[in-house]
């Protein structure tokens, strides 16, 4: 597992650029994740967590336009609550969180790609907490880690769902 400095961001790009499984710390909890455009990506990410194959991965993009880019359809009030932060919003079935500043935004920025995400956690185990434990629970399973960063709120995302005029809270 290639062990990646939080502020050497080409590095960390070039990894998510070439379809390969990116271990790191979000705005929420750590995230295990890659190019979410790359369709072989999550299955690697799957198979990373021992997960299922239906399991929910999100997108994480860096600004209501980048989502309008890919989710055309996104309407008004979807955009309202993804300018919320740590806020995944279900659109089109898929989890979208807007991540607009910090870290996480200047990575997606460098790969120029939304990121596929997933809390960094075996499936039916605790989310990891540090680098050095993604490196141990992730060695051989992912294919880099990156170091030198903490995640600032260390709670999951709000998901919320808009049906009608309805914003129901999923979690």
């Amino acid at each position: 597992m290639e062990i990646i400095k939080h502020n050497h961001l080409a590095a960390a790009a070039a990894i998510v650029k070439d379809g390969k499984v990116l271990v790191y710390p979000t705005d929420t909890v750590w995230g295990i994740g890659g190019n979410a455009l790359d369709k072989t990506v999550r299955d690697k990410v799957i198979k990373a967590k021992n997960n299922s194959a239906g399991a929910k991965l999100i997108w994480l993009l860096p600004s209501i336009p980048a989502v309008k880019k890919h989710f055309p359809k996104v309407t008004m009030q979807e955009q309202r609550l993804l300018r919320q932060k740590r806020t995944t919003v279900i659109i089109e079935d898929t989890g979208i969180r807007v991540v607009k500043t910090g870290w996480v935004n200047k990575l997606l920025t460098a790969c120029g790609v939304p990121l596929l995400s997933t809390s960094a956690n075996l499936h039916g185990q605790k989310t990891v907490e540090s680098w050095r434990q993604a490196a141990a629970v992730f060695d051989g399973r992912a294919d880099a880690v990156i170091i030198g960063r903490k995640v600032y709120n260390g709670k999951p995302s709000k998901i919320v769902k808009v049906e009608g005029t309805e914003v129901i809270q999923i979690r």
